[in-house]
């Protein structure tokens, strides 16, 4: 699990790292603009995957350990299901009649 996690972390860290380092390398004053849309993209595409990490390292842990899945799916349909199902079970709260036709006289 670990090993896949660095490995996931690498792959998906190095191209922004090799985007942040070619911007510095380079002079954006110097070069024309399809190239400069070119390398905003190409940084746009690796800011993304940079932050993707994140994402991806809960999926890794949910293919990865047994435990997690167990706390995921405890967090999921034990605490949260059970909020959903209450709020839809509630009694319709409607007003008096006296109120509503007050209202409408207004």
């Amino acid at each position: 699990m670990i090993l896949a996690r660095v490995v996931f972390l690498v792959t998906v860290t190095l191209p922004y790292i090799i985007d942040r380092i070619y911007t510095i390398q380079v002079q954006l004053t110097q070069i024309d603009p399809v190239q400069k849309a070119i390398l905003q993209l190409a940084g746009a595409v690796a800011y993304s995957l940079f932050y993707l990490s994140y994402a991806g390292s809960f999926y890794l842990f949910l293919i990865s350990s047994k435990r997690f899945r167990r706390q995921v799916k405890y967090l999921l349909m034990k605490k949260y299901w059970r909020v959903c199902c209450q709020q839809g079970m509630r009694d319709n709260r409607i007003a008096p009649i006296s109120h509503i036709s007050s209202v409408e006289c207004d």
